[in-house]
């Protein structure tokens, strides 16, 4: 089912049901990669649908064309029922951050505001836009606030930030970059590689053929790193997330735009990281490694020849992802900060909305207060607390 409507300059389609929604690939990519936002490609998106997706979960995207060329796309979804606020979001936000709508460049703000047309009528109608890491310098918060319609604007509510480190990739070579390193980072990667390397240890990446067993050994080092230490949304979706990658991988690994990457050590897998990539951009989605080998340094030497990999690929930017890990900082030349945000939309159920998300924010202020001086490590194990003690009552 698609409901159409026109707006003065462009045409919207509000898009309920998979099919439709896997019918706009082609274009869908196109500016995912226009938007380097590997994260918002439809092959990744499409296998969170059929992988992971919350039960109950409906699509409620919403396509806008210039005439027939598909110029933005907002792949909002809704969980239907419950009784209480209506939240529309993007898929992913438990696997990767850096979500967005996508919008050919430089047509965010037309586009904004064909999707606030667009989600004013759709059914069920959102009280509110949950935007889950999405960028701090990006336009579509204020935009969706701005060109909403009507004479009301729609309360915009920031939660927290998070770090999001990057490697910029400007010195056109994995040598050059070397180079501009400290000289004590040189000297520490090339020994760790020297004792991998005599110790037996290979680094490979996975093929079509491989893919669903790499995907299971990912799943399982990334659970061991957990195992004790607190709570991770990948150990939760366990198998789902294996074969996510399995499913996602079979569009993107020929391609390039997905990799899985390994060390291993006499033919035993000691550490695995998965990528993806558009437009020039790599992101660090997650890894895992086996602690039984932690004076290898497994996750700095698998970061380093993904490093090399990105160089080798024509790759502008390797995204490290949400969270300053030491470990990614010891490669990272910048940050992106991330924010998590509520859009309230204005109607009769505001006033209900707001209060609601008033309380929700000042916990969220109050817990990020409280957590910002712990390590890492000690935040995971309270969130992880939080939540079996949400899922008991």
């Amino acid at each position: 089912m698609a409901e159409r409507r026109s707006g003065r300059m462009l045409d919207t389609e509000l898009i309920a049901e998979l099919d439709g929604l896997a019918a706009l690939a082609p274009a869908w990519d196109a500016l995912a990669v226009a938007d380097a936002l590997p994260q918002m490609a439809p092959a990744w998106v499409l296998a969170w649908w059929r992988q992971v997706a919350p039960e109950g979960a409906q699509p409620r995207a919403v396509a806008v064309r210039d005439g027939a060329r598909l110029v933005g796309l907002a792949p909002f979804y809704v969980v239907p029922g419950g009784g209480g606020r209506v939240d529309y979001r993007l898929p992913g936000i438990e696997i990767a951050a850096r979500l967005a709508p996508l919008a050919v460049p430089g047509r965010e703000w037309e586009v904004a505001a064909a999707i606030g047309g667009a989600l004013a009528h759709a059914a069920p109608r959102p009280d509110a836009l949950l935007f889950e890491g999405i960028a701090v310098d990006g336009q579509w918060q204020s935009a969706l606030r701005d060109r909403w319609p009507g004479a009301l604007r729609p309360p915009l509510w920031r939660t927290h930030v998070d770090g999001s480190p990057f490697v910029s990739l400007r010195e056109g070579s994995f040598e050059a970059w070397m180079a501009a390193r400290s000289s004590n980072f040189r000297q520490q990667m090339r020994r760790m590689r020297r004792r991998f390397e005599q110790g037996g240890g290979t680094s490979r990446v996975a093929t079509l053929a491989t893919l669903a067993d790499d995907a299971a050994v990912f799943v399982r080092l990334h659970a061991s790193r957990w195992d004790g230490r607190g709570h991770s949304n990948l150990v939760d979706l366990g198998e789902r997330f294996a074969a996510m990658i399995a499913d996602a991988g079979e569009r993107l690994l020929d391609e390039q735009r997905l990799t899985l990457r390994l060390l291993e050590l006499d033919g035993e897998p000691i550490c695995a990281q998965l990528f993806v990539a558009a437009g020039g951009t790599e992101l660090f989605v997650n890894g895992g490694w086996d602690e039984r080998h932690a004076a290898l340094k497994p996750s700095l030497l698998c970061l380093l020849d993904a490093v090399q990999d990105a160089f080798a690929r024509g790759r502008r930017r390797l995204d490290l992802g949400v969270g300053e890990q030491p470990y990614k900082l010891r490669f990272a030349d910048g940050d992106a900060p991330l924010e998590w945000a509520v859009l309230l939309a204005p109607g009769p159920r505001l006033p209900l909305s707001a209060a609601r998300s008033s309380r929700a924010l000042v916990r969220s202020r109050a817990r990020a207060a409280a957590l910002r001086g712990l390590p890492q490590e000690r935040v995971a194990q309270l969130r992880g607390l939080q939540r079996r003690l949400r899922g008991a009552s």
